[in-house]
């Protein structure tokens, strides 16, 4: 598929996203209506992140250079990255709109996020009061930052994600999907807990991970390494999320447009894949 296509496949993916979760109603109150349909704005970035930029500047630059013509009314750098900003809530309707939890089997992992060198991040004034420090199990190091919940389904689409400070307990995090998945979710060993096992069985999830080597696991072995081997797709999720739309290095200075970025990467990243 040409970049033309992919383009329009997003743009009408979106618009009727967005009509659907605006309910047909203007979302401003006052003020003057930007010339880019919201729409538009929303289709300009995902687009972007798709061909590889991952910041506001490079997105708008590329938009002015090689799509004015099909976006004549974009409008300057710093309207367009007010816009966006602006925007953040109803991305993230659309993000839920199009890839909400449907599934009976889902998988979760943690992606750390660290905001600056860990030297630096005593003196640091970036996300005071929000970020934390954390370990990275993976590296074997700590950090300054966040940690991303992800959760996907069988196709590898992210249908769920939360951020949370990095010293945040994992487990805790799995609260906010009480009411939104059910079935099967399959995590890693940081979710062990027959406690949080059980509450989460009372709302319909099943959380299954695998066991400490010295602890006794009742499950079939051939259970377990199914589970084992489908995990493995939250990682590949994770590794391209990471690698390639830069999930875990954006450059927010603040929640909000932190926020607008990362549900655009989600939003580039899934209909990438779809």
């Amino acid at each position: 598929m040409n970049r033309e296509d992919v383009i329009i496949r997003v743009y009408l993916t979106i618009d009727g996203a967005y009509d659907v979760v605006t309910e047909g109603k203007p979302i401003r109150r006052c003020g003057r209506r930007p010339g880019l349909t919201d729409a538009e704005a929303i289709t300009i970035e995902v687009f972007g992140e798709m061909q590889g930029l991952h910041d506001d500047a490079a997105i708008w630059r590329y938009a002015d250079a090689h799509w004015r013509e099909w976006f004549p009314k974009l409008g300057s750098y710093k309207a367009y990255v007010k816009q966006i900003a602006n925007l953040e809530p109803v991305k993230q309707l659309i993000f839920k709109r199009l890839f909400a939890p449907q599934d009976d089997v889902h998988i979760t992992d943690g992606v750390p996020m660290p905001i600056c060198h860990l030297a630096r991040a005593s003196r640091s004034k970036l996300f005071k009061g929000e970020a934390a420090f954390g370990f990275c199990a993976a590296k074997d190091e700590y950090y300054y930052g966040f940690k991303g919940h992800v959760i996907i389904n069988l196709k590898q689409q992210v249908v769920g994600f939360t951020l949370a400070p990095a010293n945040i307990d994992e487990r805790d995090v799995l609260d906010n999907m009480r009411g939104v998945l059910s079935g099967l979710l399959i995590g890693d060993k940081g979710l062990l807990s027959k406690t949080k096992q059980a509450e989460l069985a009372e709302v319909g999830i099943d959380l299954q991970t695998p066991l400490r080597d010295t602890m006794d696991d009742p499950r079939p072995k051939s259970a377990v390494q199914r589970l084992l081997k489908v995990r493995r797709r939250v990682e590949t999720a994770i590794g391209q999320l990471v690698g390639y739309l830069g999930f875990s290095a954006d450059k927010a200075r603040d929640m909000r447009h932190l926020a607008s970025r990362l549900v655009r990467k989600l939003l580039a990243y899934n209909l990438a894949i779809s």
